[in-house]
């Protein structure tokens, strides 16, 4: 070998013949047998296809703990109706009710409630709506419908995520193995 291609050149055969063997190692081991170039840009979009997953994992992992959150706060606002529905049901059986009404600092006053006729609803962005018992009522009733609805869809929304969070996390163990 020496002879043919010369003394400069003969680093040169050994490097190209253990090209040659690794290559042929490599098809036998199953690997790539593209140029290293090649493998290192391989390896560099294999690196950002990665941090592109772990960083998709993260906002689905935000966006589902999110709509967790606004089931448990929609939750409570179907609490809340339902409870001022049972109260209301409770107060007009009778003519004359004692009440203990917060005022804050765990302070309670005890009052007469005359008959209910009329109430004061809350209907969003602070504003209040003077209404007879039977309209509060079935604005109570809207309003926990609404929010049942709601919670229905944010289900849907949140299995969604969860079988897309799933199978994000799948494809990420299968990059790290």
């Amino acid at each position: 070998m020496e002879t043919e291609l010369g003394s400069g050149n003969r680093f040169f055969a050994i490097r190209v013949f253990d090209i040659i063997l690794s290559n042929r190692t490599r098809k036998i081991q199953g690997e790539s047998t593209q140029p290293l170039s090649s493998n290192v840009q391989t390896q560099d979009q294999a690196q950002e296809k990665f941090n592109q997953l772990v960083q998709e994992v993260r906002l689905l992992e935000a966006y589902y703990q999110e709509i967790i959150s606004r089931q448990q706060g929609m939750s409570a606002g179907i609490l809340e109706a339902r409870a001022a529905l049972e109260a209301l049901d409770g107060l007009s059986k009778s003519e004359k009710t004692d009440l203990l009404v917060p005022i804050g600092g765990g302070a309670l006053l005890s009052v007469s409630a005359p008959p209910i006729e009329k109430l004061v609803v809350s209907v969003g962005a602070g504003v209040a709506i003077e209404k007879d018992l039977a309209s509060a009522k079935s604005f109570l009733a809207t309003r926990k419908q609404e929010l049942e609805k709601a919670i229905s869809a944010l289900e849907e929304q949140r299995k969604e995520i969860g079988s897309r969070l799933e199978a994000e996390k799948v494809a990420l163990q299968r990059m790290t193995q």
